[in-house]
């Protein structure tokens, strides 16, 4: 198989694209390239799509579909979601490339999506799956879908769409392996470097003057709900934030996202477990509705599976006092960092690569999955999809919120 194409409107992910897949073509916009079959490439020049290609894959914004969205859109909406997918939907339906596989968050309009490929001759399937089936320790739950056009691709003989979602369900869920990763086996000794921080301490209003903010409402409402030790308590209110009071790489968190630490901190105690020996992962940026300490129900630290890496977020990890590095989180996504590539881009950008990325081991197995029950149709002769060349429109114009 060939990489033919990428196509990404964020600089920074052009440059990692092509420092380490090496494309002969990235475009910057896949709204430009679906309507005027050219568009401005990564080193500023008009080049026309290639015409070639006989596998589109794409990850279309899920920003406007994530259940972690404020302002939730439907696929006709117009928001990013919505633009990006139908873009995606022209470029297939004017250049008809035998498979296009596509990938979104668990929440999307799965139904509407695939009735759209189906309307431009496309045999549709779509399946929702979970990463950590698939020998990566982090809970990420989305749809994939294999689309298979009528005229140049088809199931083999004996097989049809159920037996692409029943290969699928054979390398995952129903794979018989003793294998066991946890999420704790990618952290690294590095030390973390704070110097890319524009800001040290926090941000935004002092404390005192946010006694009215939503935030500060939320996280009252949980101590008294869970019978935690008040934030205002001078001796135990504060757990995590005297404990990381020096640590130079959390000291440009704001006030909320510490104070969410410290709800953490005294949820993980009250379980039974020390955050400051037992490794426990928070993602300070969310709501505390949405997340845990990282402690079960039966007071069993989570040191299997991590939660869902999300772009744009730092994840702390308790027992270390630093966030989840960038090479860490897209280890969690099966994506080795060349060392070139580590020099060269910042943790953050770094993570949020791996918020957007999808599992490298869940998309070996859709494409094994496709080897194995599909074919190509060229005049009248049948192919190997892996014998032909591919195109890859990597992570287009997403942002993603899960």
């Amino acid at each position: 198989m060939k990489h033919i194409f990428s196509c990404e409107n964020s600089k920074f992910k052009r440059d990692f694209i092509e420092q380490t897949t090496n494309p002969s073509v990235i475009f910057n916009d896949v709204v430009e390239i679906s309507n005027d079959g050219k568009g401005e490439c990564h080193d500023n020049k008009i080049r026309a799509v290639p015409d070639d290609f006989n596998v589109l894959i794409a990850g279309t914004e899920c920003v406007d579909f994530s259940s972690l969205s404020t302002s939730p859109k439907t696929l006709k909406g117009g928001g990013r979601s919505d633009i990006t997918f139908w873009a995606t939907h022209k470029l297939a339906k004017k250049y008809q490339p035998s498979i296009v596989v596509l990938e979104n968050v668990a929440k999307c309009p799965m139904n509407e999506m695939a009735k759209a490929f189906e309307d431009i001759n496309y045999i549709a399937t779509f399946r929702k799956v979970c990463t950590s089936e698939y020998l990566l320790p982090q809970s990420r739950s989305r749809i994939y879908f294999v689309f298979v056009h009528k005229d140049s691709a088809q199931y083999k003989e004996d097989c049809n769409k159920d037996d692409w979602i029943s290969k699928m369900e054979a390398l995952g869920p129903n794979r018989q392996t003793n294998e066991k990763i946890s999420w704790t086996d990618i952290l690294s000794d590095k030390e973390l470097s704070s110097k890319k921080s524009k800001k040290k301490g926090g941000r935004g209003k002092s404390l005192s003057e946010s006694l009215s903010s939503k935030w500060l409402a939320e996280i009252m409402a949980i101590e008294k709900k869970e019978g935690l030790t008040p934030y205002d308590d001078e001796d135990s209110g504060r757990p995590y934030s005297k404990a990381t009071e020096n640590i130079e790489v959390l000291a440009h968190l704001p006030d909320r996202a510490k104070m969410r630490l410290d709800v953490q901190f005294k949820r993980a105690v009250k379980a039974g477990v020390d955050p400051l020996k037992v490794p426990l992962i928070w993602n300070p940026a969310q709501q505390l509705r949405f997340t845990d300490s990282g402690v079960d129900s039966n007071g069993k630290p989570k040191t299997s599976i991590a939660p869902c890496v999300t772009p744009g977020h730092e994840w702390i990890v308790s027992n270390l006092k630093r966030p989840l590095s960038g090479e860490e989180a897209l280890a969690l996504q099966g994506i080795t960092v060349p060392k070139k590539a580590l020099k060269q881009f910042e943790c953050r950008q770094l993570r949020d690569l791996a918020g957007n990325a999808m599992s490298t081991t869940v998309v070996a197995a859709v494409f094994l999955s496709i080897f194995t029950t599909i074919e190509l149709i060229d005049n009248g002769k049948k192919r190997s999809v892996s014998d032909d060349s591919s195109t890859e429109e990597q992570a287009s114009k997403k942002q993603k919120a899960n």
